[in-house]
C-alpha cells in the first residue's frame, strides 16, 4: 500500500517541508488580510505601500547576508533565528498602529505581503537543504512536492483570512481586535515552526568547516549573478501586484468583503497547488527551462484580462486561470537553480534569487500604489504582464544551452556550468 509521504524523502526533508508550510499558512493570511488590516487601523494607500517595501528591504537585506554566513553559523541555526525574528514582527502588528513603530517591525520581520514569501534567508537556507536531501533524480519532484504542500498551507491560510468576520459577528469584537486575535494565532504558529526547524539534524551543511562565503569568488558566479539579475527583473514585475494590494483592488472595484476574497484566493491556491504537480510531469517531457518560460507567459495573459474585465466575476474567473499558470515556473526554477551549480554553491545561488526576489518587493509596492494614484487601478497590472513576458523571453534565450545534467546526456555534471 502506498503511503501519502514518499519514502524517497529523508526525515531532514520532511522536516523542512512541514516547517515550511506552517510558516507558508501564515503567509497565506498575511498576504489577503494585511493591506485590508493596515487600512483599517487608519493607513493611507501610499502608507501601505511603504509598509510592505520596508519589509522587502528587510528581506533582500537578510537573504543577502545569508550568502555569506550559512556556512559560518549552520542552516538549521539560521533558520530558527529568522523564523524568530517573523514572529517579533507579527507582535508588532498586534501593540501599534504608530507607522514609523510599524515599519520598523516590517523591516525586521521581512514582512512584505508577497503570496509566495518574499520570506528573506528562510527561503535559500530550505531550498538548498532540501536540494541534498534526496536523490538527484528525484529533484524536481522533492521541490514540486515541497511546492505542493506549501501551496495547499498558504490556501487555507488565504482562508482563514476570512476569520474575522466569523469573531466580529460571533464574539462581538471590533475588527482591529478580531484581526489581532488571528496575529495572535500567527505568532503561535512561527513558534512551532520555529521548534521544528530546530529538530533538524543538519546533515552535511552542519557538519563542513565553519567558514565565511564569498559568492563573488565561486566558479558559477556568472551564472549566479546573471540568473539572480533575471529574476530581479521577475520578482519587480510580481511585487507590482503583491496578493495583499490585489485583494485591496477587488475590495475597491468591485466591493468584495474579506470574507468572499478568502474564497477567492482560497481556490486560486489551491489551483496553483495543482498546476505544481502538472509542472513536475511536464518538466521530465520538455525540459526545465522550456516549462519554466512557456508555462509562465499564459498567466500574464489572463492577468491582462483580469485587470480590464468589466465585472467582478469575470475578474475572478481570469484572476483564477492566471492563478494556474502563474506558478508552475517555480518548482522548476528549484531544480533548475540547484541542478547547475555545485553543492557548494547552492545557498548562493538560491540566495541570489531571494536577494533578488525581495528587493524588488522593497521597490514594486510602493511603485504599484505610486501608479495606482497617479494614472489607475489597472496601471500595475498591465506593468506586471509586460515585465513578465520581458524576462520569460530574456531567460529562454539566455540559457536556453544550459541544461541541468539529468537533461544533457553528453556532459558531465558541472560542465554545463563551466560552460556558461
Amino acid at each position: 500500500m502506498r503511503t501519502i509521504v514518499p519514502d524517497w524523502l529523508t526525515r531532514d526533508a520532511k522536516i523542512l517541508i512541514l516547517a515550511s508550510s506552517v510558516r507558508m499558512f501564515g503567509q497565506g493570511f498575511i498576504s489577503v488580510a494585511l493591506a485590508v488590516y493596515l487600512a483599517t487601523i487608519g493607513l493611507s494607500l501610499l502608507q501601505i505601500g511603504m509598509y510592505f517595501s520596508v519589509g522587502g528591504a528587510g528581506a533582500a537585506l537578510f537573504a543577502f547576508a545569508v550568502a555569506f554566513i550559512s556556512e559560518r553559523f549552520g542552516r538549521r541555526n539560521l533558520l530558527v533565528f529568522f523564523t524568530l525574528t517573523t514572529a517579533l514582527g507579527v507582535v508588532g502588528l498586534i501593540v501599534t498602529d504608530n507607522i514609523l513603530v510599524l515599519v520598523v517591525f516590517a523591516f525586521v520581520g521581512a514582512l512584505s505581503g508577497a503570496p509566495g514569501g518574499a520570506t528573506g534567508a528562510t527561503q535559500p537556507l530550505v531550498q538548498a537543504g532540501l536540494a541534498e536531501n534526496g536523490p538527484a533524480t528525484r529533484r524536481t519532484d522533492i521541490f514540486a512536492t515541497y511546492r505542493i504542500v506549501n501551496t495547499f498551507a498558504r490556501a487555507f491560510g488565504a482562508l482563514s483570512a476570512g476569520l474575522p468576520t466569523v469573531l466580529q459577528s460571533n464574539f462581538g469584537l471590533s475588527e482591529v481586535a478580531a484581526f489581532r486575535v488571528l496575529l495572535g494565532a500567527l505568532v503561535a504558529s512561527l513558534l512551532l515552526a520555529s521548534l521544528m526547524y530546530a529538530m533538524l539534524s543538519g546533515g552535511p551543511s552542519e557538519t563542513r568547516s565553519r567558514g565565511w562565503t564569498n559568492p563573488f569568488t565561486l566558479p558559477s558566479r556568472r551564472v549566479i549573478f546573471t540568473l539572480g539579475g533575471l529574476f530581479t527583473v521577475d520578482s519587480f514585475g510580481g511585487a507590482l501586484l503583491i496578493q495583499s494590494l490585489v485583494a485591496y483592488w477587488f475590495s475597491t472595484k468591485f466591493g468584495m468583503d474579506i470574507g468572499t476574497l478568502s474564497v477567492v484566493f482560497f481556490g486560486s491556491e489551491l489551483l496553483t497547488a495543482l498546476s505544481l504537480w502538472f509542472a513536475a510531469k511536464i518538466a521530465n517531457r520538455i525540459g526545465l527551462l522550456n516549462t519554466m518560460v512557456f508555462t509562465h507567459i499564459p498567466s500574464s495573459l489572463f492577468l491582462f484580462a483580469a485587470a480590464f474585465a468589466p465585472e467582478a466575476w469575470i475578474a475572478v474567473v481570469f484572476w483564477q486561470l492566471r492563478a494556474f499558470f502563474s506558478q508552475m515556473d517555480v518548482p522548476t526554477r528549484d531544480s533548475y537553480i540547484m541542478a547547475i551549480v555545485g553543492s557548494e554553491e547552492r545557498v548562493a545561488m538560491a540566495s541570489s534569487q531571494a536577494i533578488g526576489r525581495s528587493a524588488a518587493t522593497a521597490v514594486g509596492p510602493y511603485a504599484s500604489t505610486l501608479m495606482w494614484s497617479a494614472f489607475s487601478a489597472t496601471a500595475p497590472f498591465v506593468a506586471c504582464g509586460v515585465i513578465k513576458i520581458a524576462y520569460d523571453l530574456s531567460l529562454w534565450f539566455m540559457f536556453r544551452d544550459i541544461k541541468p545534467p539529468e537533461e544533457s546526456r553528453s556532459a558531465a555534471p558541472g560542465e554545463e556550468r563551466a560552460r556558461a
